[in-house]
Order: C-alpha cells, then sequence, then structure tokens
C-alpha cells in the first residue's frame, strides 16, 4: 500500500515534466505499467534505497519519499528508471541533484526567503541516499568508498523567485551561500556515514584542510576531527537536463533562464518525446499573477546572460564544490576565436574546470 495521499495535487505543474516522467523513468514490465504515478517512482525508489539501512524503518522511507514529492532532491537518471526493479545494477557512480528552486518559499514577493534549513536536511538525505546506492553496487565491483556526487539545479529560478539577477552581485552572492550550506550540510554528512559505517582510510586530513578553508563551523571540524570522512569527494555540479526538466523544468545545473524558449529531447525507450516549455520560475509567476514589473525584467534578465555572467555566477559556487565546475555553457551562438581565448582566461581566474561552449537551437 502507497504511503503518499491518493487525493493529493498533482506535483506536476509542466506538462513537459509529465513527458519525462513518462518516456525515461516510469516502470513498464512485460509491456504493462507498473508505476501507475509519479508517487508511485518514489516510493518505489525509496523502497529499494531503504534495503542499504540497518533498520529500513517507515520513517525513512517516509522522508525520503518526502524530498522527492516535494521536488527537493532529484536522484540520478538511473535509480528512477530502475530501482527496485527486476535485474538493475545499482551504478557506482550514483547523482543526486538538490532542486534549489524548490526551497524557495513567497516567490515573487517582498517576503521571498531561501529556507536553507530545509535545504541543509535534504542534502543530508541525499548524501545518506547515494551512500546506500553504493552499498547496494558492493555486490558487484563497486566500492562503498567511491566519491559521491550532489549537485544542484534551479540555481536560476532561484534567484529570479528572489529578484535577484542572475548577472548582478547580489545573485552570486546567494548562490555562493547555497554552495556554501551545501558544502557543509554534505560534511556533515559524510562525517556521521563515516561514524556509523566505516571511514576512508587517509581522507580526514584533506578533509580538515577544505573545512577550515571553508570557514566550516568549529563544532562540524571537531566532529569530522573525532570521526574521519565517509568519502574524499561528495559535492559536483555536473549537467543533468533530464532531471531539470522533470522537476517542473528548472534550469539545468547553474544555467541561467533557458533562452531558447522549448528543446526536444530524444526519443525514449517508450517511444515519445520529451518537450521543454516556458520553464519554472517563469510558469509560478505566472500562476501567482506577478509576471509584471520587477519580476518581469529579473526572469528576462536572465535570458540576455551573457557567457562572461555564467563564468561568474560558476566561480562564486566553485570555492563551496568538491569537483572543478566544468559542464559546456549553452550558448545560441559560438564565440570567435579572440572571445573564447578571453572567456577561457576568466573561467581559469575563477578556478574553474575549464572553458567549453555548446551550442543550442
Amino acid at each position: 500500500m502507497t504511503m503518499l495521499e491518493k487525493d493529493a495535487p498533482s506535483p506536476f505543474l509542466d506538462p513537459g515534466a509529465v513527458e519525462v516522467w513518462d518516456t525515461w523513468f516510469r516502470w513498464r514490465e512485460d509491456g504493462q505499467l507498473r508505476d501507475i504515478s509519479i508517487e508511485a517512482t518514489w516510493e518505489r525508489v525509496a523502497r529499494a534505497l531503504a534495503k542499504a539501512e540497518t533498520i529500513a524503518s517507515r520513517r525513512w522511507v517516509g522522508r525520503m519519499i518526502d524530498v522527492q514529492a516535494r521536488w527537493q532532491v532529484v536522484f540520478d537518471q538511473r535509480i528512477l528508471a530502475g530501482a527496485g526493479t527486476r535485474n538493475f545494477a545499482w551504478p557506482g557512480d550514483p547523482v543526486a541533484v538538490l532542486n534549489a528552486a524548490s526551497f524557495v518559499r513567497a516567490p515573487f514577493t517582498p517576503g521571498a526567503r531561501f529556507d536553507f534549513d530545509a535545504f541543509r536536511a535534504a542534502a543530508d538525505l541525499a548524501v545518506r541516499g547515494l551512500d546506500n546506492a553504493l552499498l547496494l553496487c558492493r555486490a558487484g565491483a563497486g566500492s562503498p568508498f567511491a566519491d559521491l556526487r550532489v549537485g544542484m539545479i534551479g540555481i536560476a529560478d532561484s534567484l529570479a523567485m528572489l529578484g535577484k539577477r542572475y548577472d548582478g552581485p547580489s545573485g552570486r552572492v546567494l548562490a555562493g551561500q547555497i554552495a556554501q550550506a551545501l558544502a557543509h550540510a554534505s560534511l556533515a554528512a559524510n562525517s556521521c556515514l563515516a561514524q556509523d559505517r566505516g571511514a576512508l582510510s587517509g581522507a580526514s586530513t584533506a578533509a580538515l584542510e577544505l573545512a577550515r578553508l571553508r570557514d566550516t563551523p568549529a563544532t562540524l571540524v571537531e566532529s569530522v576531527q573525532r570521526t574521519g570522512v565517509r568519502h574524499r569527494r561528495v559535492t559536483a555540479i555536473t549537467s543533468q537536463p533530464r532531471l531539470a526538466q522533470l522537476a517542473n523544468d528548472v534550469a539545468d545545473a547553474l544555467d541561467p533562464l533557458d533562452r531558447s524558449g522549448s528543446h526536444r529531447d530524444d526519443a525514449g525507450p517508450s517511444g515519445g518525446h520529451a518537450r521543454r516549455t516556458v520553464g519554472y520560475a517563469r510558469l509560478v509567476a505566472k500562476r501567482g499573477g506577478t509576471l509584471a514589473g520587477a519580476a518581469a525584467s529579473v526572469l528576462d534578465s536572465q535570458r540576455k546572460s551573457s557567457i562572461a555572467a555564467q563564468i561568474g555566477l560558476r566561480g562564486a559556487v566553485q570555492p563551496w564544490i568538491d569537483v572543478p565546475i566544468d559542464y559546456p555553457i549553452r550558448v545560441t551562438r559560438a564565440p570567435d576565436a579572440q572571445a573564447s581565448d578571453q572567456m577561457r582566461q576568466l573561467a581559469d581566474a575563477n578556478h574553474l574546470g575549464g572553458f567549453e561552449v555548446a551550442v543550442t537551437a
């Protein structure tokens, strides 16, 4: 029996997100639908991950369902599609993303705020969920001490809903604060896992050095000194367009709001096509009746964000992320050789992993 409310409102605001779920993540077996709803997908994933828990409590499963149902944590597309199904092989390099847009309260209002407490709690569950995936993978060739990859999507949407310009100082400051919260919460979860499940030998020295550079609270530093860490690296921001589309079409990773207006994905295993529409932040603004004045200006400014603005925002986030941010920057037209060289130098100055562009229609 499902643990979710039968008559709850649909979690989908964007019709294209329904197509993404149905095309890529809905469980079908022997020609029959097994996931009757997206809620069934979330419960299937939560129960499968819970098999790595010493006591797979109903409460833990319920919390894991809840963070997915609120679009706070979106798990690896391989896990979404296959966890709990017959002959599923757990990946040895699992991914989870925190959807920053889902933590904005009272969007597009003077009282808009980012819920850092809820964000940290969701990060803790994401880290533990990925550690569970690695434990379940261990039956194969996987190692429980492999790097985790907890990233983010929807940063651009959250900035817009909070009235921050993507290309402005306040937007970069807030993006950095969100990344800092991710770093601290992930380290706390990493330390707890080391205490509960065993630490990675020789990893604590580097973790402590990095923690001090990141202005980590003294109590957390002391915790790491006592327990060590279970994973050498925990956070990584990579492009996850399909997960972003599933989460009601938020902006992918650290990208600005989509400038092309639409996107069609390749045909999925069930034959359909996933389609992008207006984007989450704009949809929220329209539904709230606030798509005018300042809100419209902030939204439209993102569609004109320059490559330099995108590098600048990545640079504000990079100090808090364990792996260099080097996924391609989406552009509608490739820069010439001189501009590319300038942008590469700017990326180096921001300590990014490199500079590469991907031209989109």
